[in-house]
């Protein structure tokens, strides 16, 4: 199985006018996205265990690791990664003083991918997407 991508034409916007440079870069195409119940599906093929029951556990998971990040933990999930927050301002503050815990915000949940598995996923292979 491999990863299908295409080369989009990109113009740089980091440099002044006169020295952008354009080029192409790969750009992924998803096949399609796949939801709790079919990877709970998928994962317990061959098993004993029981689709239902793996997609509950998968949901209990989820609740669990939003509840660690709401009490300020990061949620390490072993070799796949690790879950924290980040954070942002609701206003901009030139003092110290000017911000308060209330004009403060998560701005996302961060995924950090394990080293481990960083080295597995650049081992994927990748083929041009055919036209049509």
């Amino acid at each position: 199985m491999s990863i299908y991508y295409r080369l989009d034409e990109q113009t740089d916007n980091m440099h002044p006018e006169e020295s952008r440079k354009r080029g192409r870069y790969p750009r992924i195409i998803s096949k399609k996205t796949v939801s709790l119940r079919e990877l709970s599906r998928a994962a317990v093929e061959g098993t004993t265990f029981n689709a239902v029951e793996a997609e509950c556990i998968g949901r209990l998971l989820i609740d669990e690791i939003v509840n660690q990040l709401s009490e300020g933990n990061n949620v390490c999930l072993d070799d796949f990664g690790t879950f924290s927050l980040s954070a942002e301002a609701i206003r901009p503050a030139l003092d110290i003083h000017d911000i308060r815990s209330e004009s403060i915000r998560v701005k996302r949940i961060v995924f950090k991918t394990s080293q481990r598995r960083v080295k597995e996923i650049r081992n994927f292979r990748f083929t041009r997407k055919p036209k049509i």
